[in-house]
């Protein structure tokens, strides 16, 4: 009797699978951790092989970016069938959370081929991607993760849900072996990633890799190589990788196709109880600010020492020494200060000179009664560290512990309004200082009226030696930043966008009332797409002038409530006025803003009349610290009248934030009933110098400290018209709002 050959594509991830326990089961001690795989991008959008994914995730608070020259295309175009064919495939991914990746992808035939007025543009597809490493299995049995590709839209070009095991093996100098078995599901018509898959990856040495793996449709073997450390930034990566044989000829253009990647740390991470979360490289790095050294010209007092530039003396013997940024942020309970000051003459007008020198501004030094506590009081204005004013507090406590050794309280203002508070113990001993979060403005023994005119009014339970020196006030600043206006992934191009200059000038005119003008340059540079005169350029770009002028008042209400009336004009074409009102809880977990608006365009519509803009939006932000991780729900009406709700997933890293945003909102049926659903993914930074330039000259010239920018894409059912749709959730959002002019991007 004939038998009939075994297919060696079905046998394969049998005999993966196989080798996989057999490893578990001889794997009975541990080895020597000489070398471990190390994990890459595949060319597909996920950690893997080549076009598998692994159980392996990006690290916590690392940016990845991978690209590739192939693409699964399913039409006929450019093989007589579906197949991979050269492209350009690019992949931007976050560890967003600890065993989470989230991954963006944008893959094109070609740049900027209009596929309405050109042919043989071939595709281009803009799709998002996730993964999730289950945390619950130990170690070392294996690890096991779950995770979509190309998840919802209405063009599906590599969509793909799978589930994929992984154990690593350690032969001591051998190298290290890692195999990976999974089932995945996919209607794609290639056949690849629908079935059972799996791969072996051997890592002979440090920076070499050879991996083989099985796709559900062909086996593909394989090599990446990676950069020593020695050659990067400290926490940087950088890998290529090639694979160089593929068993489905009929559905490769070539066999050999290419990949190479980065991945870069994004800042601090998220420390629990004083561990890291993460195995990641944003493990690696301290959650906490490090300690500040203090001034190089000052003299800090050694215990026992009293120094010509020590300018206050206690009574009870005790000594002041430098301050700590770390430990002053390491603890959330405020410290009582101890101890009776004996203040020498111009002590306290000296110190206050010293922080103006130093660029800090509207500095205030006095005393407090002593039911009150913590007498010495220091105020200031902060405009030289911008990325996080946090810094700035930092580096005024740990001056009040160098220059002064004795118990304070440090006052963060912002345009004139206290946002932020801070006590400082001079104590000399380990516990030195502790941040307070509860409400600034508002006073033992205060009633809602009193705290509101103390507010408004001054303070008069401090005396003071001296009083708003070097004053913040009709200081002219301009921010400069760019301005981007731009489409991606559409059937005009992969990126078409124009970039102009965007100048900023505001300048305090008295406590919480701010001039806020801003110019649009003439277009600096733009795609094809985005010429002058194009349907791009007028329908979502922008036009050189003015486009925003107002005058703000901020308001310190009691209870830790703020309020800001904008007046004039913004969009370059909508006159009107705007309030934004917040709360936040003490230790600013918990947020809640309420928007509202009465705007009317100067110029008509298409129809000859006049467009009215009324939004009205609650807001809802709930913060878990150990991660640095916010959720905020919005929800009313939106500026051009769509009813609906956005919710924001928002994640620091440092000063880069990365947030993810889903929105679904309705017009009325006058207005055409459209009812539609968003997802976008973006990041913020900002893009400044770490310190400012100091406004002695009487102006200041500084870029902007939050620079944001979102991909966007609409969510339509699979095979319906992915249409480029504006104006839905659109929120009145400006430059000079509460979270980023006085709540430091709403950290504090």
């Amino acid at each position: 009797m004939d038998m009939k050959p075994i297919n060696p594509f079905l046998s394969t991830p049998i005999a993966i699978g196989a080798c996989f326990f057999s490893l578990c089961c001889v794997a009975s001690s541990d080895f020597a951790a000489d070398t471990s795989v190390v994990d890459s991008y595949s060319m597909q959008a996920y950690t893997g092989v080549f076009n598998t994914p692994t159980a392996n995730v990006i690290d916590y608070g690392d940016f990845g970016f991978s690209y590739s020259d192939n693409y699964a295309d399913r039409s006929t175009l450019f093989l007589n069938q579906p197949g991979f064919v050269t492209a350009n495939d690019m992949k931007f991914g976050v560890g967003l959370l600890p065993n989470v990746e989230v991954v963006g992808r944008l893959a094109t035939r070609t740049w900027d081929c209009n596929h309405y007025v050109e042919d043989d543009c071939g595709f281009r597809d803009l799709s998002a991607s996730f993964k999730w490493k289950i945390p619950f299995i130990p170690q070392k049995w294996f690890s096991l993760a779950v995770g979509g590709q190309d998840i919802a839209g209405a063009a599906v070009f590599s969509e793909a849900y799978y589930v994929s095991a992984s154990k690593e093996f350690n032969f001591s100098s051998f190298g290290a072996v890692r195999t990976s078995v999974g089932l995945s599901s996919s209607d794609n018509t290639i056949g690849y990633m629908n079935g059972a898959f799996g791969s072996v990856e051997y890592q002979p040495f440090e920076y070499l890799q050879v991996a083989a793996e099985y796709d559900a449709n062909a086996v593909n073997v394989g090599v990446k190589a990676f950069a020593p450390d020695t050659w990067l930034p400290d926490g940087w990566d950088a890998y290529v990788s090639a694979q160089l044989y593929s068993s489905d000829d009929a559905r490769n253009e070539r066999e050999q196709w290419f990949n190479f990647g980065v991945s870069i740390p994004l800042g601090a991470g998220a420390y629990v109880g004083g561990g890291s979360v993460t195995g990641g490289s944003a493990a690696r790095n301290d959650a906490r600010l490090k300690p500040r050294q203090p001034d190089a010209r000052l003299k800090p007092r050694q215990p026992g020492e009293v120094g010509v530039e020590t300018l206050v003396s206690r009574d009870d013997g005790g000594s002041a020494a430098e301050g700590s940024a770390a430990r002053n942020y390491a603890r959330l309970k405020p410290r009582q200060p101890d101890g009776k000051l004996k203040l020498r003459g111009d002590a306290l007008k000296d110190f206050a000179a010293y922080l103006v020198d130093y660029g800090f501004e509207s500095v205030s030094v006095g005393t407090r009664s002593e039911e009150l506590g913590s007498g010495v009081v220091v105020r200031f204005e902060n405009n030289l560290f911008n990325r996080d004013e946090r810094e700035a507090v930092a580096v005024v406590s740990d001056l009040v512990l160098a220059r002064l050794g004795v118990d304070a309280v440090v006052e963060l203002t912002n345009f004139g309004v206290v946002v932020d508070s801070n006590f400082v113990t001079g104590t000399g001993n380990e516990e030195r200082g502790t941040r307070n979060y509860g409400p600034v403005n508002e006073k033992p023994g205060d009633d809602g009226l009193t705290g509101l005119f103390s507010g408004l009014f001054g303070d008069d339970d401090v005396t003071w030696a001296v009083n708003d020196s070097g004053s913040a006030h009709f200081v002219p600043r301009l921010i400069l930043s760019p301005a981007l206006y731009s489409l991606v992934g559409t059937e005009y191009g992969a990126f078409d966008y124009q970039l102009v200059l965007s100048s900023n000038l505001q300048m305090s005119l008295w406590d919480g009332a701010v001039i806020d003008i801003r110019h649009l340059s003439d277009t600096v540079a733009n795609s094809d797409d985005f010429a002058d005169g194009s349907f791009f350029k007028r329908q979502y770009g922008t036009q050189q002038g003015i486009d925003r002028r107002l005058f703000h008042q901020t308001f310190a209400l009691p209870y830790n409530a703020f309020t800001k009336f904008s007046y004039g004009r913004i969009y370059g074409n909508s006159d009107g006025l705007l309030n934004e009102s917040r709360w936040a809880s003490r230790e600013n977990t918990h947020r809640v803003s309420l928007l509202v608006g009465d705007f009317e365009d100067t110029r008509v519509n298409w129809a000859g009349k006049k467009t009215y803009h009324k939004p009205k939006l609650l807001k809802y932000r709930y913060r878990y610290q150990p991660l640095n991780w916010d959720i905020e729900l919005t929800a009313g009406e939106y500026w051009q009248g769509d009813k609906g709700f956005t919710l924001r997933s928002l994640h620091w890293f440092g000063n880069t934030q990365i947030g993810l945003r889903y929105r679904k909102t309705k017009f009325d049926d006058s207005d055409g009933g459209e009812e539609e659903d968003f997802v976008a993914i973006g990041f913020s930074i900002p893009l400044n110098f770490g310190k400012s330039m100091k406004s002695d000259l009487g102006f200041q010239v500084r870029g902007i400290e939050q620079w944001n920018y979102y991909v966007e894409t609409n969510l339509e059912s699979e095979g319906t018209a992915n249409t480029i749709k504006t104006g839905f959730g659109k929120e009145p959002l400006l430059y000079h709002n509460l979270n980023q002019a006085y709540f430091n991007r709403d950290r504090n």
